[in-house]
């Protein structure tokens, strides 16, 4: 599978974006009510997304590469509640082939607009009543 000159030029440009990326940083957040304990948040939003489901997207991109399940002229069908779809149109746009990211009509208008100037069309769906229901019922206040 990897003898395609296309597969190795899409690592490639997959491997180019990651060495430009900068590391998440880790920021001290001092916590003087608890003395000797120190706690590190993760600054996910240094990626080109703004995402911190932009490494599974780069991961699931180089496995579907590296299994042969992603070809030139794949499109790949996303179903998503946002997050990682915008993080795989990125990779979507830098390899130049199509995403369709399937989400919800709930989905927040912020990443709705992310998508559609990323990916291209969003395939919105409306959900059953009863599987809202569920969904309403699962969410926490």
């Amino acid at each position: 599978m990897m003898n395609s000159s296309w597969v190795k030029n899409a690592i490639n440009e997959i491997n180019a974006d990651y060495q430009r990326s900068a590391d998440t940083h880790l920021i001290r957040l001092s916590l003087p009510a608890f003395p000797g304990i120190q706690l590190y948040l993760k600054d996910e939003s240094t990626h080109p997304t703004g995402s911190l489901k932009h490494r599974l997207a780069r991961s699931l991109f180089l496995y579907g590469l590296c299994n042969g399940w992603i070809k030139e002229g794949t499109t790949i069908i996303e179903s998503s509640s946002g997050s990682t779809a915008v993080s795989e149109a990125y990779f979507a746009r830098l390899l130049d082939y199509r995403l369709s990211p399937l989400c919800l009509r709930v989905l927040r208008n912020v990443k709705l607009n992310r998508l559609s100037f990323t990916a291209g069309a969003v395939i919105s769906w409306k959900a059953p009543a009863k599987f809202m229901r569920l969904l309403n019922n699962w969410r926490v206040s």
